[in-house]
């Protein structure tokens, strides 16, 4: 299928398979570092690049209609729908309005050309504007003073107005975003199958951008509860330190180094099992911007070995070593509710140290006490991996840079 934009020419990919195929969000962090640790960031574009990797595995047929398609067309324009944000729609009868609410796909769907696959088959369409006010009421005037009787009452409704009406059932709409093959085309062939793996890069005019919600906040910072989840059986973690070893190569040598306290790195794996946690995850992104913004987030380790019995107010003891020498100035408390709360310590007193706010809680209605750091993502390109059955598995690395 081609279509003509404004771009040009475009070639429109209507089988895209999710399986084994990956999407690629990259922002661009400039990070500056003091001697001491503490860290400058300046994010350096307002939107991600974004690139779309397929695997194609054709038979017979299929397998040289591929070929010839990618032969005909390697260096022009791509139309590729992304399946991973469809959303199901209302019937439409020679309709130029789709009602959908558009606020959890903002980001992807919006003004700019979308696929739709219905029982009339696919079709490509242009969005032109977002939303519509509809009549709820009529206004009613006195023929004779004009007077208004009943007054008009408009409502607002989500959706999007294409550019002209169409007709489509058992529908469901997906942005297409406008891309280029970057670099080669990847074609392994046998008798009767080939298997083909294209990467696609989105154009700057088509890439998705969204603020990110704003979550709960602490000391002036984003605060998330999100669990970790374990690599295998563990989660492999390290503990990183700047170090200069002067060796004159005669015997003796010595070190320095310029931060006051290592730094704690870990991959932070998620498998989003559904549309609503695939959403959440994505404006979580947005919201940080590549290495950009700084995060709370529990370490999850129970690194805290708490001696408190009874009711718990304001003060914990704890027969865990190097408790003082940590220096670390915020806890997490989770209860087995499932609910959080933030603290900072205070105060210290050998194995004791005072908190604020109060936990205010008995201690068996508590499931456990870690230490809370400030972290980043340590990485500025994102992968999603799309498994099938609506499952996506992201892994990124994160870092502490306080605590």
């Amino acid at each position: 299928m081609k279509i003509q934009t404004k771009y040009g020419e475009v070639h429109v990919l209507t089988n895209c398979p999710l399986l084994n195929s990956t999407e690629t969000l990259e922002w661009m962090t400039e990070v500056h570092e003091s001697f001491d640790g503490s860290e400058e960031r300046y994010p350096l574009r307002d939107a991600p690049c974004q690139y779309l990797n397929f695997n194609y595995t054709e038979m017979r047929k299929a397998m040289g209609d591929l070929f010839h398609m990618l032969y005909a067309n390697l260096r022009k324009q791509w139309g590729v729908p992304l399946r991973q944000v469809k959303r199901t729609i209302p019937d439409m009868a020679d309709s130029d309005y789709v009602i959908l609410d558009a606020a959890d796909t903002i980001a992807d769907l919006r003004v700019g050309f979308a696929f739709i696959e219905s029982s009339e088959g696919g079709q490509v369409v242009e969005i032109t504007e977002r939303g519509r006010y509809i009549i709820i009421q009529e206004e009613i005037r006195d023929p004779e003073t004009d007077e208004i009787i009943q007054p008009l009452i408009t409502e607002y409704q989500d959706g999007f107005r294409l550019s002209a009406p169409i007709t489509a059932t058992n529908a469901v709409i997906m942005p297409m975003r406008i891309c280029v093959i970057d670099g080669d085309a990847s074609i392994n062939a046998g008798g009767f199958w080939s298997n083909a793996s294209v990467v696609f890069r989105v154009l700057a005019e088509d890439l998705p951008e969204h603020e990110g919600d704003v979550p709960e906040q602490y000391k002036g910072e984003d605060i998330y509860w999100k669990p970790l989840l374990l690599d295998g059986d563990s989660l492999e973690m390290t503990l990183t330190q700047h170090q200069n070893i002067v060796d004159g190569v005669v015997g003796g040598f010595q070190q320095y180094t310029h931060h006051a306290r290592p730094r704690y790195l870990k991959p932070f794996i998620s498998v989003l099992k559904d549309w609503s946690e695939f959403n959440a995850y994505r404006r979580f992104l947005f919201r940080r911007s590549g290495r950009s913004r700084a995060f709370w987030m529990p370490l999850h380790e129970r690194h805290l070995n708490i001696l408190n019995t009874g009711n718990i107010t304001t003060g914990l003891s704890t027969n865990t070593k190097y408790v003082v020498e940590a220096d670390r100035k915020h806890i997490a408390v989770k209860r087995k509710d499932g609910t959080w709360t933030a603290h900072e310590i205070t105060s210290r007193t050998g194995g004791s140290f005072t908190v604020s706010p109060a936990i205010n809680t008995q201690r068996n209605n508590i499931q456990s006490i870690c230490y809370l750091g400030l972290h980043r993502l340590d990485a500025d390109q994102i992968e999603f991996q799309f498994l099938g059955a609506g499952k996506t598995r992201v892994t990124v690395p994160i870092v502490e840079i306080d605590n």
